[in-house]
């Protein structure tokens, strides 16, 4: 149901709609088209521009958007006044004609920054698609290092932002030939953290003659764009009280009425005014916090206004004094939805916001009787889960729903279609088509209709990732990643044809092939297929050689395989069957390996209905997609003929069953109730021996999926001592741990040891954790050497071993016992980086770097608890062994 929002404003608008960012000195008429492109006029080409950035997030990644446009009356961005019509006219003409290498565009299509010219990621160039077919083709391309910065394109530069593995450097390129013109250093590297990369976030602005970018540390400056020496600059930090969002800053200017605007993220400066010229600060309004968002500009009632989005509120403020017109409460938040926040206009009064982390709503602000109201029209999951900032054409959104590219009607939300083609990535709008720059480094072109996804065009460029979007300039395309810069030109005539599908080599030499083979010459396909499904004993089908072919019968026709296998953001299509409901692919496995699997069937996860073995999930949402939520999905597993299914998992003997008793105790440190469950071995009552304890983080995980208690009770007086455990049932945190770990290594062994018959020394205490609760066992063990002498860790969930080296040296004064395992096919993201079999490894290698010896190692298993429980008697083993003798 629409809801509204009443707010009397300083000043009523009519009608909100982009503008020009410069100003001028008398307002143009207000626009009643939204968006539109620009005539010349007055003698002047009116040209707009846009800047904006892009950032990832931990486990996870957060895109920053900027943008800037300009009024007649002010400079124009390196383009003189037009003094003989005549003159332009035959100019534009020229550039209208097709020649054999280049496709035209109109003489407005500078890209000088992320969003484009128009401030709304949509070009203004017309006559680059409608020749017949087009091929891409990569004009140039330089070396670059890593960071997220847009590519800039005005005044024949080509600039942007990276790191070259010692300093964070502006550069700029000629764009013609690719040839480096100039760098300027900004600070030392900004080092990547929790699942970002090196570099610079913010794209720079090119606006008359100037380069203007912000820098990962807060720092704000101006460079002569044609020989790249500094201007003048000044410190966000230092200078304006602005506080360093966790990845650095990634905020990117905008210019609007002449006035240089930042959002700053400072008390009472969430937005501040600078004078372009000097880098003196004219104004400072709002009051709200700052991560990843950039204002944009919009006029109302035929005046400009900049935008601006905090974590809590959208502002409406005039550039010219900073005076906030009104504010609104937009209910955000997640890591990809607030933090990253950049309106999207959809008409005069209507604003997309992509404000919660998997969904988005439609805005409407009006005037009404002398108030401003605020409609929410829709709001709908259609366009989320993702950093890239949608786009709008011709009454259509598009954009990324998780990782597939989606078109949503503007006027109601409902998804139009969504493609997995061409892949995760960053989309723009040039001449009624979509630009899309996917993340494994792929250039593809569509028509932008609501009828579907039709490549017509598309090239490889980049081998490493890429986390921006495309710019397009001159009738070419720019892109980046984190290891390059190129120009691809768009070329008449049609790319090459498409490779005949052969015969499927996979599956040659199966009984699967064999049967194929039978079925294209059966009268009566589906009875051939029921016969053959009955024979099967077991789904999947597992040959001999660790082939394994997963098969799915039944409605759908988007199928694709997810889970271990394949990780987040690179799950496996299916291949249909001609003429059938059946779909299947292929995979390998090691001999003693199990997986978690489901088939994605139209974009919704199902567990295979021909195999019977189930599991859940928490990591996983209904895409499989990653998930810290409280979603739970149903997965089916697939075992290897050598995989040993665990027998300490067992319903134990009665008379081997342990006591659990509930506790909570108040913790100073954390300032709250900790509850507790502590179990004691049967046969303890009538023993008087001091017993070790092991705590266990996410004590109620470990109790319950995890099923620790049932395999204490299978293994103490077998292969593990009698001990004590004590479920911490408490979440532990993912960041800043100290004060978790005071409470875990002092306040709770104290509670427990007035209670309990406990062995008091460090030996005689162990931490346990999995997952996400392994930092904090972690900060605990290693953060308190003097506390607990052992630990044991199953896929810790970090990226990189940053998160423990304050603590390591404490610890590397100690001995320690230390078990860890992770799994080859644990949670990862390819698009991302990020992978966890990647961090167990980091982790084994730094432990014995410091003269650990930890035990354990790389297991053939899946993610999650289904995986983790089958090596639970290895860990309590490795910490606590049974020593009958003793």
């Amino acid at each position: 149901m629409a809801r509204e929002r009443m707010l009397a404003p300083a000043r009523t608008p009519r009608s909100i709609s982009p503008t020009p960012a410069l100003g001028a000195s008398r307002p143009p008429a207000p626009s009643r088209r939204g968006p539109c492109r620009k005539k010349p006029n007055g003698g002047h080409w009116n040209r707009l521009a846009a800047v904006g950035t892009l950032l990832l997030g931990p486990a996870t990644l957060v895109l920053r958007i900027s943008q800037m446009r300009k009024e007649p009356g002010m400079a124009t961005y390196g383009l003189k006044p037009a003094r003989n019509p005549v003159a332009i006219l035959c100019l534009s003409i020229i550039l209208l004609v097709p020649t054999a290498s280049r496709v035209s565009a109109g003489p407005t299509t500078d890209w000088p920054g992320f969003r484009g010219a128009n401030g709304d990621g949509v070009s203004s160039a017309t006559n680059i698609f409608d020749r017949g077919g087009v091929r891409l083709e990569v004009a140039w391309k330089r070396p670059l290092g890593s960071g997220y910065s847009g590519v800039a394109v005005a005044e024949g530069r080509a600039v942007t932002m990276f790191s070259d593995g010692k300093a964070d450097v502006v550069v700029a390129f000629d764009a013609a030939d690719g040839r480096e013109l100039w760098r300027y250093p900004i600070d030392l590297t900004y080092k990547g953290h929790d699942g970002s990369q090196d570099g610079p976030i913010p794209t720079p602005l090119i606006a008359d003659g100037r380069v203007f970018a912000i820098g990962p540390r807060g720092r704000l400056f101006a460079l002569d764009a044609a020989t790249g020496k500094e201007v003048w600059k000044t410190d966000l930090v230092a200078e304006h009280g602005a506080v360093k969002p966790h990845w650095g800053f990634g905020t990117s200017p905008l210019i609007a009425w002449g006035v240089l605007v930042v959002q700053v993220g400072a008390k009472g400066a969430m937005v501040c005014g600078f004078d372009p010229q000097t880098g003196r600060r004219v104004w400072a309004a709002g009051d709200d916090a700052v991560n990843y968002q950039s204002p944009i500009p919009y006029s109302e009632d035929g005046g400009p206004r900049v935008l601006a989005a905090g974590e809590k509120k959208l502002l409406c403020l005039d550039p010219k004094t900073g005076e906030v017109l009104w504010e609104y409460a937009h209910e955000g938040g997640g890591e990809r939805g607030a933090p990253c926040l950049v309106p999207v206009s959809i008409d005069a009064t209507r604003v997309l916001l992509k404000h919660q982390d998997d969904r988005s709503k439609l805005v409407e602000v009006a005037d009404r009787d002398g108030r401003t109201v605020f409609q929410s029209l829709w709001e709908s999951p259609s366009i989320g889960k993702t950093f890239a900032v949608a786009v709008h054409h011709d009454g259509h959104v598009y954009g990324f729903n998780g990782r597939t590219l989606t078109c949503v009607e503007a006027a109601t939300g409902q998804t139009a279609w969504r493609s997995r083609e061409p892949g995760d990535g960053f989309c723009i709008i040039v001449d009624g088509h979509l630009v899309v720059v996917t993340k494994e480094g792929g250039v593809h072109v569509a028509p932008a209709a609501p009828q579907g996804y039709q490549e017509v065009a598309g090239v490889k460029v980049f081998d490493s990732l890429c986390w921006t979007p495309p710019s397009f300039a001159g009738g070419s395309i720019f892109a980046r990643s984190f290891g390059e810069i190129a120009r691809v030109d768009i070329r008449p005539g049609a790319g090459p044809a498409p490779a005949r599908p052969k015969g499927d080599s996979e599956i040659a030499g199966t009984r699967w092939a064999e049967f194929l083979d039978r079925l294209r010459e059966a009268d009566d396909k589906p009875a051939a297929i029921e016969r053959f499904l009955d024979s099967v004993e077991r789904f999947p089908m597992v040959e001999l050689d660790g082939r394994v072919i997963f098969i799915y019968r039944g409605p759908g026709e988007d199928l694709v395989l997810g889970g271990d296998l394949t990780g987040f953001g690179s799950q496996r299509r299916m291949k249909r069957v001609e003429g059938t409901d059946l779909f299947y692919c292929v995979s390998r496995l090691e001999p003693d390996a199990r997986v978690n699997y489901a088939f994605v069937r139209d974009f919704q996860a199902v567990p295979d209905p021909l195999n019977p073995r189930r599991t859940t999930a928490t990591g996983f949402d209904a895409e499989m997609e990653l998930c810290f939520g409280n979603a739970r999905t149903e997965l089916s597993w697939v075992a290897m003929p050598g995989w040993k299914p665990p027998t300490h998992l067992d319903p134990p003997e009665e008379s081997r069953r342990g006591r659990i008793e509930s506790h909570t105790f108040k913790s100073e440190a954390l300032g709250a109730e900790v509850a507790i469950d502590v179990y004691t071995p049967a046969g303890y009552d009538q023993g008087a021996e001091a017993l070790p304890v092991a705590y266990i983080h996410a004590g109620q995980i470990a109790r319950g999926e995890l099923r620790l208690v049932e395999a204490l009770d299978n293994l103490i007086g077998r292969r593990v001592a009698p001990i004590l455990a004590v479920f911490i049932n408490h979440d532990p945190p993912f960041f800043n741990a100290d004060v978790y770990a005071k409470m875990a290594a002092q306040e709770l062994p104290a509670f427990v040891d007035a209670r309990y018959r406990t062995a008091r020394s460090r030996d005689g205490r162990g931490h346990v954790a999995s997952g996400l609760a392994c930092y904090g066992a972690m900060h605990t063990v290693l953060g308190h050497p003097d506390k607990a002498g052992k630990l044991g860790l199953q896929s810790p969930f970090m990226i990189g071993v940053s998160y423990i080296e304050p603590v390591m040296k404490e610890a590397s004064r100690a001995p320690l016992t230390i078990y860890l395992d992770w799994c080859k096919y644990d949670v990862r993201s390819s698009l991302e980086d990020w992978s966890m079999p990647k961090t167990g490894r980091e982790l084994d290698r730094y432990f014995r770097e410091h003269g650990y010896r930890p035990v354990g190692g790389e297991a053939h298993d899946g993610s999650g608890v289904a995986s983790w429980q089958n090596r639970t008697d290895d860990l309590l083993e490795a910490l606590f062994p049974h020593r009958p003798d003793h």
